[in-house]
């Protein structure tokens, strides 16, 4: 099997039904997958960036997983995406 990481941009998954609902059947399904949940990982919201790299470089595939909000990324998966995908990194 591929590597498969899934990066849960959810805010706040305890509030959560639709969005924990899914991370929860994928886990149960494919046991193996990497699941970073962001908003268990870094409640301060200080990202390990080296870590998250890593993670990303580990994965065959990498699916985004995060509600919509006003038709944009929630803050906590934008503020990631940010300082993730830096320049040296990303491009």
């Amino acid at each position: 099997m591929k590597n498969i990481l899934i990066v849960s941009g959810h805010p706040e998954l305890t509030h959560s039904v639709a969005n924990a609902t899914i991370l929860d059947e994928v886990e149960t399904a494919l046991p193996d997958v990497e699941i970073r949940r962001l908003d268990r990982l870094y409640p301060d919201g200080k990202f390990n960036i080296a870590a998250e790299q890593e993670s990303l470089l580990r994965a065959d595939v990498i699916v985004w997983q995060f509600p919509f909000s006003w038709y944009g990324l929630p803050g906590l998966m934008k503020k990631w995406l940010d300082e993730v995908f830096v320049h040296g990194f990303a491009h």
